[in-house]
């Protein structure tokens, strides 16, 4: 496991009277990279993450797991790569048929669906909508 700092979240100025601070950020915020080494679209997955952390105005951090890592929790270990998960939860979720990877065997790349194109990591609509979600305050 690594923690990842995506590229420098600036936010724009505090509107006058408004605290400098602005909103404290919600610890219910977690957000992971799941990829399998050597896995060509990883990069398209950080920049998406840092971008939608960016727009939703919170720090571009997230936790990073390399599938064959020991450490790498169970829930994470079965997901194609890149696959990025918000509070758990797989932004862009579906069946994910992949068998265990043998040793020696190449990443297991996952597509997804945006609209009618078919592209190589999670629409940045489907992360910002999680995001979104994951920031809303809890009722009850």
């Amino acid at each position: 496991m690594r923690r990842y700092v995506g590229r420098a979240v600036r936010r724009p100025p505090a509107p006058p009277g408004a605290s400098e601070g602005g909103p404290p950020l919600s610890l219910k915020l977690q957000i992971e990279l799941v990829y399998d080494p050597g896995c060509p679209n990883v990069g398209t997955a950080r920049d998406i993450l840092t971008d939608c952390c960016r727009d939703a105005g919170i720090p571009a951090v997230w936790t990073e797991w390399s599938s064959d890592d020991p450490e790498c929790p169970a829930h994470a270990r079965g997901l194609g790569s890149p696959s990025i998960l918000v509070n758990g939860e797989d932004v862009a979720p579906g069946p994910h048929p992949w068998a265990e990877r043998e040793p020696g065997d190449g990443p297991r790349c996952r597509v997804y669906r945006d609209g009618d194109a078919i592209v190589r990591a999670p629409p940045p609509s489907r992360v910002a909508d999680a995001i979104g979600r994951a920031m809303q305050p809890e009722v009850g």
